[in-house]
């Protein structure tokens, strides 16, 4: 334990109240000869041999089949990334998001935008899983995030819009 924990005043008066009663009493004698019982009987030797064997299904067959099939998987997924990020790399939208980190005023509204979209796939699911998708609410979000990335593409339509000049006049 770190020296400026053991010199604190808290620690002190812990240790005064609690530790140094508890390491006398009587109460961790017993107990610590009932921890030396119970290590030595049957219960827990029992347990303990349980615990430490080697499981049986390692050589089984159908654990050397499931180990495959995910082999199988992770190979097809990894491939599928590889190719996936390869045509990304030259694409419009890597480009987009790229330059998000630079502009400054944009950036705040397609992030809001993007989040937005993030929290409706989430929202639709969920909403598919547990069967309570509205997809009314679904294509509201989606509209508007859709509506925020454009007015952070182009600042001129934003400030000509209806609700925008209504803000400002207040």
């Amino acid at each position: 334990m770190p020296l400026f924990i053991k010199n604190s005043i808290l620690y002190k008066l812990f240790d005064k109240c609690f530790i140094k009663p508890y390491n006398n009493s009587l109460l961790k004698k017993n107990l610590d000869k009932i921890n030396n019982c119970f290590k030595q009987s049957f219960v827990f030797k029992s347990v303990e041999r349980y615990l430490d064997k080697k499981p049986y299904f390692l050589n089984s067959f159908s654990y050397k089949i499931f180990r495959k099939f995910v082999k199988l998987i992770d190979k097809i997924m990894d491939f599928l990334h590889k190719a996936i990020k390869k045509a990304l790399l030259g694409s419009n939208t890597f480009f987009e998001l790229r330059s998000i980190k630079y502009d400054t005023k944009e950036r705040n509204l397609l992030l809001i935008s993007l989040l937005l979209n993030a929290f409706n796939f989430a929202y639709i699911i969920a909403g598919i899983l547990l069967n309570t998708l509205n997809l009314y609410i679904a294509v509201v979000i989606m509209v508007v995030a859709f509506l925020i990335s454009l007015f952070a593409k182009n600042k001129n339509c934003f400030k000509q819009s209806f609700i925008y000049k209504i803000f400002t006049s207040w």
